[in-house]
């Protein structure tokens, strides 16, 4: 046995160092020639094709020399033997075309130069519809490749409408529903878009689609699915609508819709029919709307009135200050539940105190009890707006709100008159005096309360506080003391803790004089004392507005008396001027005018008229001679200038051209002659003005020109 285990040693030996070296050789070759990656330059994409047409699936790889390119269909990568049925040469390049024997339609196009291994399916039919994919083998030293999975569909377009399937009506608010609409089978599958009222419903999370197989047909078949979570009023008598599209066929767009009913909890609002703010004393008209399906019942409530007999939508309500801040509101009850809604009532209304600070205060600094005075005033006012408190003493304000520490007061100096302000916006402002007295003397103040310049009458008035009776009230002027008189009267007047001290008093009589002080004071007494006002300095000069007063009504009775005058001297003057004008006769006939004949006058006797100015014309020198000597009457001067036997030669001419051109013009004079002597018939006495040229004078005779 010894022996045979020493000649199998040795051999085991030899045998495990030349597996050793094979392993080591092999591992270098395999360092030394590392495994390239194969790929996919350009692979297949999904295809939908009509039965009966040529379809190709491109595959371009990069691959070794040796590496073998296989095409599987749904995952049968064995589709067997092929044989060569030709060549064919494109772009210079030699495409071999293979047949594979098992499935006749099916053809491999090969390029070798290229690597292109494309797959071409003849005439497809329903039989070829599947999963197609481009791979390469791995090789020693090459990684295997593979194209993505890609689909062959055969086209079949849809041959109807889609079916809508709605849940029954109607729907209850707070139960969900389905709405499910259906496709029309098709290949590939269609596109369903579900809207309400004509918009697209794009809600996610309750919108599902669904693709199936119609065993039937073998075709596709759509189904989407929306929830409805809580059906309320925005779905009740909804439209739905749901289009099938068919993206293969030209315009395919089918569509189907119908409305849905929605039983839902009924909404309710009021409605204000009214001017804001509203304000007391006025009345306030409110409406209820409601809706819902089943139609609701309708009810008001308040809190401060019983309103449940009112059923009608409108409501009207007096408005006071009681109900403010009041709500109304009202009930719409259905099958499915209750509303309710209400609004609150805003009345503007003015202040009105409800606790008012006393009109005086006495404070004791004598006792220390805790309850002999008062530590807070209050003022507590109800309007709306809210009121602003503000308390005051001799304008300066101390405090604001409802309450007034009087803590703060420790001094005799602090007491006097104080005052407290309530402003409401909209309202005027309310203002209040209340004293704050210290126990003790009396608090006097004296002020002038009016006067009376016209009579010189004057009026004071001394205000007297005390918590005690008060003794007496006393005036002095000066330091004398002041009694009722004619010349001044006195009166008193009190009540529980006040009085009021008036003095009368004329200042004529009591003062004689306006350089003296005049210092008026009043004081009063009671069980603790006397007490003196301030002194108050009167002044006696006159008031500044009865000075202008003054001069106002002097300039206006000047101006009167200047106006009068002015008046009566224009009246003077125009009556003088009338008087001055002088009526002269004027001789006139149908074709002949006043100022000719003055002319012809006027040359006929120049050389007695050349008493004037040579620089005027005839007319004016006629004129003025007549004006300066005042000659005998007109007539008698024009008799005596055609007395002239020149005169009386113009004058015939004159005459006899009138008596020829008569049919132009229509003339009431006429001519005679008494003794040689020729003179006008004057006819009717008239008052004539020239226009034009200012006449010479004016006649009290008519005439027609």
């Amino acid at each position: 046995m010894t022996a045979t285990y020493r000649l199998q040693l040795p051999l085991l030996i030899i045998t495990y160092v030349i597996f050793s070296s094979i392993t080591i050789v092999a591992k270098a070759i395999a360092y030394a020639s590392p495994k390239i990656n194969q790929k996919i330059l350009i692979g297949p994409n999904d295809i939908n094709a009509y039965p009966g047409e040529t379809i190709q699936f491109p595959c371009i790889v990069s691959k070794q020399s040796d590496a073998i390119v296989t095409w599987c269909w749904n995952d049968f990568c064995t589709l067997g033997k092929t044989q060569l049925l030709r060549y064919e040469r494109i772009d210079d390049s030699l495409i071999s075309i293979y047949q594979y024997t098992a499935y006749p339609r099916f053809q491999l196009l090969i390029n070798e130069r290229l690597n292109h291994y494309n797959l071409s399916i003849v005439h497809v039919s329903n039989k070829d519809e599947g999963i197609f994919q481009c791979q390469v083998q791995r090789t020693m030293n090459a990684h295997e490749a593979r194209s993505e999975r890609v689909h062959l569909t055969l086209i079949a377009p849809p041959d109807g409408q889609p079916t809508l399937i709605l849940p029954n009506m109607p729907l209850k608010q707070g139960q969900s529903a389905n709405i499910t609409c259906l496709s029309t089978p098709s290949k590939p599958a269609s596109k369903l878009i579900l809207y309400k009222n004509e918009q697209i419903i794009t809600k996610k999370s309750s919108l599902m689609i669904f693709y199936e197989l119609d065993m039937l047909t073998k075709k596709n078949v759509t189904k989407l699915v929306y929830i409805i979570d809580d059906p309320d009023s925005s779905w009740d008598n909804a439209r739905i609508r749901c289009e099938q599209i068919y993206q293969y066929a030209n315009n395919f767009h089918k569509d189907i819709s119908t409305r849905i009913h929605v039983h839902y909890k009924p909404k309710a609002r009021i409605e204000s029919q009214n001017r804001y703010p509203l304000t007391v004393n006025s009345t306030a008209t409110f409406r209820c709307i409601v809706h819902g399906n089943p139609e609701p019942q309708l009810r008001w409530f308040a809190n401060s009135m019983d309103l449940t007999s009112l059923t009608s939508s409108i409501i009207n309500i007096p408005l006071s200050r009681h109900v403010h801040n009041h709500s109304i509101g009202c009930t719409a009850i259905n099958s499915i539940g209750t509303t309710n809604t209400s609004i609150r009532l805003l009345i503007r209304y003015s202040p009105i105190f409800i606790v008012r600070p006393p009109k005086f205060v006495v404070l004791d600094f004598d006792d220390k009890s805790p309850t002999s005075n008062p530590m807070i005033l209050r003022c507590i006012v109800d309007s709306f707006p809210r009121s602003r408190i503000s308390w005051y003493r001799y304008g300066q304000k101390l405090a604001e709100g409802s309450l007034f520490n009087l803590e703060n007061i420790t001094t005799r100096e602090q007491q006097g008159i104080y005052s407290y302000r309530v402003e409401t916006d909209g309202f005027e402002t309310l203002y209040n005096d209340f004293i704050i007295y210290i126990k003790g003397k009396p608090l006097v103040y004296i002020q002038e309360s009016k006067q009376h310049y016209s009579l010189n009458i004057r009026e004071f008035e001394c205000q007297v506080y005390s918590s005690s009776s008060i003794l007496k009230i006393s005036w002095k002027l000066n330091d004398q003391s002041i009694e009722s008189t004619d010349q001044s009267l006195i009166s008193t007047t009190c009540d529980n803790h006040s009085c009021l001290s008036k003095l009368i008093y004329n200042n004529r009589k009591i003062f004689s004089s306006t350089n003296n002080l005049n210092r008026l004071s009043c004081m009063a007494e009671n069980e603790y004392g006397y007490e003196q006002s301030r002194l108050y300095q009167i002044n006696l000069d006159e008031d500044p507005s009865t000075i202008l007063i003054s001069i106002i009504l002097s300039i206006f009775f000047l101006l009167t008396i200047l106006s009068i005058v002015a008046i009566y001297c224009g009246c003077r003057v125009r009556h003088r001027r009338k008087r001055s004008i002088k009526n002269l006769p004027i001789v006139y006939d149908a074709h002949y005018s006043i100022n000719e004949l003055i002319k012809d006058v006027a040359s006929l006797r120049t050389s007695d008229l050349r008493t004037c100015n040579p620089s005027f014309n005839d007319n004016d020198q006629l004129s003025l001679k007549i004006e300066q000597t005042k000659i005998e009457p007109t007539d008698h001067l024009l008799t005596s200038l055609f007395n002239n036997n020149r005169t009386k030669k113009l004058m015939d001419n004159l005459s006899n051209e009138s008596s020829t051109n008569s049919s132009g013009f229509h003339s009431k004079s006429t001519t005679t002659t008494f003794n040689n002597e020729y003179s006008p018939r004057l006819v009717e006495t008239t008052d004539y003005t020239f226009s034009g040229i200012p006449p010479l004078y004016t006649s009290q005779y008519q005439m027609n020109v």
